[in-house]
């Protein structure tokens, strides 16, 4: 029997995949269409574009002037995370067809936790790291149609995040790189090629992170008032470690220490890197130089770092965004003079929001405050014991705030599994902490699709991955073991409410102000494109700003 490579078995399944997906209305367009440049934003809220827009001078002023920009896009899945949040941009698919539940999920036949982009058959390639590759994305992407329509049109990511990289850019990419922290690199992996490529080897052998040693992440304006007028106060109470939370930021460690690598994320200075390796890509991979459109998906993910840990009042996340402002036009203005920005359609969205440090909510009056973890287990563990004395391992794997049951347990224990449901049920709604609580049975039957965001939570389904007890919580409870920073992940309106801008030939500049959402971004490309694309039920073509 013939042995098929990866990428072979990836083009036939996608191709499948094509086959049998439902058309939409698509409108055949004549362009000199030479590149597709997506762009996504780590944690990215769509307020930053309004607090900061009188401050704004490169990239984002150019996009926000001249752009199409959405002022009501909301995700429609609940799990707002990096891998989620990924996988939609360029494809279209909720985690319900996707099967990208979150960044990492518990496999009970494994019995233990997979991460989005992990493949054990795989091997990293240019320096130590992850055999990582699209393995867990099922289906397929827009760039995925575009090279079956166009074999010859090239597809490459570029991000500090795998997942990000990875899931952009789909499963026929030509290659997708990403950052390491192992030894501060860029690598990949075997699922694209087998060997590092010249370019990216001589990128690396100059160690252009070790640079920054000893080096201060300083403010980039010098009037601090200007700070203080759009961000506020330099430290907040809840800041990272609640110790270095004032300008300036000196990176931790040294290299070689990975640790000084780790910390080096947290500063405007990795959006910079990563463009630097975008446009060596670019060059490598020839984008945008033949009558081919080729298609550079690039995720910049040094605001997520900072947003975690400073939170998005912050006059670090102001800075963050200011410098990423000059990294935008650099992009911008390179883009212009290799390929042509009227050649170009750029689109620009983020994975996911935030939520404002808790106790910033506070001061504004709403009702925050900062769980553990062990809080949420304790009280379903307490509750278990009570209800079935003698009885352990009813939790296979606990996924804050959400639960695995252990289902050899329950059938070997004769447990209904309704009752041991309820309980935990009972025991969540007792905390006070809880909106809603969902199960698999609800997700598969639909029975409590009148309760607050079910919706979103089923488009976040996916039943051989997702946990058995789905939990949401109320707003403004941040759940962590962390002393300070903060985070997102759930359906509500700070983590779901990005960007989405589109800009370039056949796109009306303007605001839009109609309910839209990054479902969304796929299946107009490929209109544009006059590329025949499957929409989700709840997803629309956003015609609204078509030429």
């Amino acid at each position: 029997m013939p042995r098929f490579s990866s990428k072979v078995l990836a083009a036939l399944a996608v191709a499948l995949c094509v086959v049998l997906s439902l058309p939409v209305r698509s409108h055949g367009t004549q362009t000199n269409l030479k590149l597709i440049l997506a762009i996504s934003i780590d944690q990215m809220r769509f307020d930053y574009l309004t607090r900061f827009d009188p401050l704004f001078k490169g990239g984002f002023r150019r996009l926000l002037d001249r752009g199409a920009v959405f002022t009501a896009a909301r995700y429609r899945h609940a799990n707002t995370e990096t891998g989620p949040g990924h996988a939609v941009i360029l494809s279209g698919r909720h985690a319900s067809h996707s099967g990208i539940v979150a960044n990492d999920w518990y496999d009970s036949l494994l019995k233990k936790r997979v991460n989005v982009v992990d493949d054990p058959l795989h091997s990293p390639v240019g320096g130590e790291g992850r055999g990582a590759s699209p393995i867990n994305f099922i289906g397929f992407t827009l760039s995925d149609k575009l090279k079956v329509r166009s074999p010859r049109s090239r597809v490459v990511g570029v991000s500090l995040k795998d997942r990000s990289a990875i899931l952009m850019t789909g499963r026929l990419a030509d290659a997708a790189y990403w950052y390491e922290t192992a030894g501060g690199r860029f690598i990949t992996s075997t699922y694209y090629m087998r060997t590092p490529p010249s370019w990216l080897e001589e990128w690396n052998g100059r160690h252009f992170v070790d640079q920054f040693a000893g080096k201060k992440w300083e403010r980039l304006n010098s009037d601090v008032s200007l700070y203080e007028k759009y961000a506020g106060p330099d430290a907040e109470e809840g800041e990272w470690d609640r110790h270095d939370t004032v300008f300036p930021h000196r990176i931790r460690s040294s290299p070689p220490d990975s640790a000084f690598y780790d910390d080096f994320r947290r500063t405007p200075f990795a959006d910079e890197m990563t463009l630097e390796v975008a446009l060596k890509a670019m060059q490598a991979h020839e984008l945008g130089q033949d009558e081919f459109a080729d298609l550079l998906a690039i995720g910049f993910s040094a605001t997520d770092v900072i947003g975690h840990t400073y939170g998005p009042h912050s006059q670090e996340i102001l800075d963050q965004l200011l410098r990423l402002d000059g990294v935008l036009e650099r992009l911008f203005l390179e883009i212009d003079k290799r390929v042509g920005l009227e050649n170009t359609w750029i689109v620009l969205s983020a994975d996911h929001g935030a939520a404002s440090l808790v106790e910033i909510a506070r001061k504004h009056g709403l009702d925050a405050r900062r769980l553990h973890p062990r809080q949420i287990k304790e009280a379903v563990d307490l509750a278990l014991t009570r209800s079935f004395p003698g009885v352990t391992g009813i939790i296979s794997y606990y996924d804050a705030p959400h639960f695995y049951l252990d289902e050899t347990v329950l059938e070997r224990k004769k447990l209904k599994r309704s009752k041991v449901e309820s309980v935990i049920r009972e025991a969540l709604m007792k905390t006070g902490w809880v909106e809603v609580v969902y199960t698999h049975a609800q997700m598969v039957d639909g029975s409590a699709a009148d309760q607050p965001y079910f919706s979103r939570f089923r488009n976040s389904f996916f039943e051989s991955r997702s946990p058995h007890i789905i939990v949401c919580l109320k707003p403004y409870l941040y759940l962590d073991a962390r002393v300070g920073g903060t985070g997102h992940g759930t359906p509500h309106d700070y983590d779901s409410h990005v960007p989405i801008i589109f800009f370039g030939s056949l796109i009306k500049a303007g605001r839009y102000d109609q309910p839209c959402g990054p479902e969304d971004i796929a299946p107009t490309l490929a209109t544009l494109l006059g590329l025949d694309y499957p929409m989700e039920s709840d997803s629309r073509v956003l015609e609204e700003m078509l030429k």
